[in-house]
């Protein structure tokens, strides 16, 4: 099973489809702070490869932040992989 020991962040704050990922260690289980400029269109599908991306990895205990201005899902995925393997590094 996965672990969180760090913050870590990746993406492009200022760029239109990207999004940017914090995740951080958690208090216990997984807490998705998410906001989107296409929420209301993709965002029920973005968070499922949220939690799908945290659970291939094992991850069941952070906090991730995702402030997505646009990204497709292949971004979306790439940018929580970044993260997840930043945030297990010691």
């Amino acid at each position: 099973m996965g672990r969180i020991i760090r913050t870590a962040k990746v993406g492009n704050e200022n760029q239109n489809a990207d999004c940017v990922i914090t995740i951080e260690p958690g208090t216990g289980g997984i807490e998705l702070d998410f906001t989107s400029t296409v929420e209301i269109q993709y965002g029920d599908a973005m968070k499922e490869a949220i939690y799908d991306e945290l659970s291939k990895y094992g991850i069941d205990d952070a906090r991730v932040t995702v402030v997505d201005r646009g990204a497709i899902d292949p971004v979306l995925r790439a940018r929580m992989e970044a993260v997840i393997k930043r945030g297990m590094e010691g």
